[in-house]
Formats: structure tokens, sequence, C-alpha cells
């Protein structure tokens, strides 16, 4: 059938159709500014004198940031327009970049990584300004080439960085090379992206704001810091937390202006999609520390490991993002021709049986780069589809928040995975400091059963929502 187009609309959406390649460089240097700054770290940590608490502190407050500005700024760019949103965000984060990149001591890099956190928000603001203008099909497949190009993004940037970084007088220079990444996107989002014509009706609801904010804070700094966080001190944050997202969710029930609509996003067409995210993210964010340091391990101290030094572990990691670029690319494509629940369930299918090859063997450099480029073209289809499966089931004025909810979920997964991780390496220990190979292959085996739990859940999803 062919879509009739009102011709007021036509010019929108041409305009809009010509902003997705521009968007996609914009989102290639949100990846190169995540892939790269992680590298640099270690290093920023020795000038300042920071030791491995203070770096890891860093780390948390970027992540505690993001977890909490994302589903915030999606609704007020759902309210007041998600352009003005997005010029906000980049202008913070260029400013966190420079503040990184000047920071003497811990204090202005703190500062300086808490309003990075705001890169989190652009991705969610694009696909709200991509699906206004575009109509759900050409903005679901929008979403596919601007996902591949952040993967494709973060990882170049750690092997550049990790290239370019070997010595110590390259740090700073190299973090305001970053620094200039979000200003170079600034004229792209202030004076070329065309802003959406959809208003959600209302006002923030600051109640709800706050309680979603400081329990997603508290749940958050309780996963990210149960590594070094007192035991008593990290479970009151994983107990006050939920408490906290419980009475957000009562609260929301009962108020007339919802922040976020629950009853929506609980809905039999939507639920099944934040659960798919969630599970990739487990299984995406889980696997990435644990596998970096077996790859990085020494065979003759622990008696595993691969002995990889930063660039060939950037260098590993590279079947898997390219992989990831070309599932994200072909898979609409894919899902118009087979339907988007069978190919999300190959997917996921894909993913486990990678992290399932890597758990039965892992002593060799091919035996992480291969299952890895499956695991990787199989993530790139569940990246890619579900933002797009998300949007065609949300109203129209709903597009900010439901991805916001949507890419927090990410950052919940990621955080939970990676605590998750972090306990069973401490737990299972060779000696002091260093754990059994048995806990590697543990992590990645939880991670095949996340994704393969992923399949029957993407097979039951209705294949159209009206």
């Amino acid at each position: 059938m062919t879509e009739t187009v009102p011709l007021a609309v036509t010019p929108v959406r041409t305009a809009v159709r010509a902003t997705v390649p521009l968007l996609v460089l914009v989102e290639f240097a949100s990846g190169v500014l995540q892939g790269g700054f992680p590298i640099l770290l270690p290093r920023l940590g020795e000038q300042l004198h920071l030791d491995a608490g203070d770096l890891s502190l860093a780390l948390g407050v970027e992540f505690l940031v993001s977890g909490v500005a994302v589903p915030l700024t999606s609704r007020l760019g759902d309210l007041h327009g998600h352009r003005l949103l997005l010029r906000v965000t980049v202008l913070l984060t260029l400013l966190g970049a420079a503040c990184t990149a000047l920071a003497p001591d811990l204090p202005l890099l703190l500062l300086g990584r808490a309003l990075s956190g705001f890169l989190a928000c652009w991705l969610p603001l694009e696909f709200a300004i991509l699906r206004d203008g575009l109509g759900e099909e050409r903005g679901g497949r929008a979403v596919g080439p601007l996902v591949g190009s952040l993967t494709v993004g973060s990882t170049l940037g750690a092997l550049a960085v990790g290239g370019l970084g070997t010595s110590d007088d390259a740090t700073r220079p190299l973090l305001w090379a970053l620094a200039v990444l979000p200003l170079l996107a600034l004229p792209v989002v202030w004076w070329l992206v065309p802003d959406s014509r959809t208003r959600a009706q209302g006002r923030i609801d600051w109640p709800g704001a706050a309680l979603l904010s400081l329990g997603l804070t508290l749940l958050l700094a309780g996963l990210g810091g149960s590594a070094v966080l007192p035991g008593a001190a990290a479970v009151l944050l994983l107990v006050l937390g939920p408490v906290l997202l419980a009475l957000f969710v009562r609260h929301e029930l009962r108020t007339d202006r919802p922040m976020v609509d629950v009853r929506l996003l609980a809905r039999r067409a939507t639920a099944p999609v934040f659960a798919l995210s969630f599970l990739l993210g487990c299984a995406l964010y889980g696997a990435q520390g644990p596998t970096l340091a077996f790859e990085a391990a020494d065979p003759t101290e622990t008696g595993y490991g691969l002995g990889a030094v930063p660039l060939q572990l950037g260098l590993l990691y590279l079947p898997q993002t390219v992989a990831a670029m070309a599932g994200a690319v072909v898979a609409d494509r894919l899902a118009r021709r087979y339907g988007a629940a069978g190919v999300l369930a190959v997917g996921f299918g894909l993913c486990a049986a990678g992290y399932a090859a890597i758990a039965a063997g892992h002593h060799a450099f091919w035996q992480f780069a291969v299952p890895g480029a499956v695991c990787g073209f199989g993530a790139g289809l569940g990246l890619s589809l579900l933002p797009g499966l998300l949007m065609r089931r949300l109203p129209r004025d709903q597009t900010g928040i439901g991805t916001g909810v949507y890419n927090t979920l990410k950052s919940l997964a990621g955080a939970a995975a990676g605590a998750g991780a972090a306990a069973v390496l401490d737990a299972l220990l060779l000696r002091q400091g260093v754990p059994r190979e048995g806990a590697y292959t543990a992590v990645w085996t939880v991670c095949a059963l996340a994704c393969a739990l992923g399949t029957p859940i993407a097979l039951a999803l209705r294949p159209r929502v009206r």
C-alpha cells in the first residue's frame, strides 16, 4: 500500500532524512568518546596520584549521572522539544570533557565525569527526532546506522587512543582531542538538525522525577560500588534504591500527570522489549570486563590467559565490533523479509552460541575472535531492532521517555551484571587477588544462558501492534 504523506510534512521528512548521515557522525563521535576515555584513565590517575578506589569513583559518577539524566532529559524533550535538550546535553558533555582534560585533582575530575554522563542522553533524543520526522517505519530503519556507528566509534576510539597513548606525555593532548569531538558535534545539533513537532501535554512531575532520580542513584551506586564500598553500605543502598523506585511507581499510578506512564510501559506490547533490552545489556556489559581481564592475564603467572597488551586487546575486540556494525546495518532488511521477532530470536541465539563457545574453549586468540564476531553480529541485530520495535509500540508524544527508559534499563543491566561478575571473580580465587579460571567460565556461561532466555521472549513478540 502506498503511503500518503501530506504536502506540509514532506519537507520535514526530507530535512530529517538528510540529517541521518550527520547524526551517524555525531554518534561516531560519541562512540570515540566512550571508548577512548577509559583507556586514558589509569595513566591520568597516576599523574593525579589517585588510587583504584578513586578511579572507580570517577567511572561510577559518570555512570550514575547517565542513569539518572537519560529519563529526565527524555521527558523534558517530549515536553519542550528534543532538539533543545540535545543541544543542552551536547554543551554539558563538552564542558565535562574540558573539565576532564584540565583536571588537576580528583574534585574537578569528578565534576568532568559527572557532566560527561549527559553523553548517554544523545541517542534517545535522536531516536525521538527520527521517529517524529520520518514516522515509525522509516525512523526505525534509521536507528541501525546510528547504533552501528556508535559501536564502531567506541572500538576505533579505544584502538586509536591505545595506540597513540603509549607515552605519559600524550595523556593530556589526547584528552583535549577527545574534548574537540562534542565541539564538532555542536554546530550539527544547533543548526542542521530539525526539531521534533510533537509535544506531550502537561509538565514535569517533579516529585516523581525526584523519586526516580534518587532511587536510580542509590541502586546504581550500590551495584557499581559493591566492590569498593563496605558490605553494609552496599546492602543499604541496594535496599533503599528499590524501595524508592517502588514508591515512584506507586506515585506515578496515582498522579494525573505522570512523568513515566508505567501502565503503558508494562503493557503486553512494550514489556517484552524492555525485558530483551535488560537481558542484552546483562550479556554485553557483564562479560566485557572479565573477558578483557582474562585476555590480559599472563599465563606464566596464572596458568591461563593470553598475555595480551593493550593494542592486542583492541584488535581482539575489533571482529566483534565489525560484526556488530554489519548486524545493525542489515537488521531492518532482514526483519522486513523474515519478521522482527524471528530475526531477534536468531540474534539472541547467536549471542548465546558465541558466549558458550568462549566458555568451552578460551586458550587461543582465535577462540575469542571468532565467537566474538558471532556474538557481535547477534548483538548488532538486537541493538538495532529493539529501539525501532519500541518506537512502534509507543505513543508519538512519549517516544523520548520510552526510549530513555530503554537506555536506562541497559545501564541498570550493565551495573547489575558488572557487580555480579565482580562478585563471582572475587569469590572463586586461585590466590589473593587472582580469580580461578573457572570463575571466568562461570561468567561466560551465565551470559550465554541470559541470551538463550531472550530467544523465546523474542519469538513471543506480537508481529504488529496497532
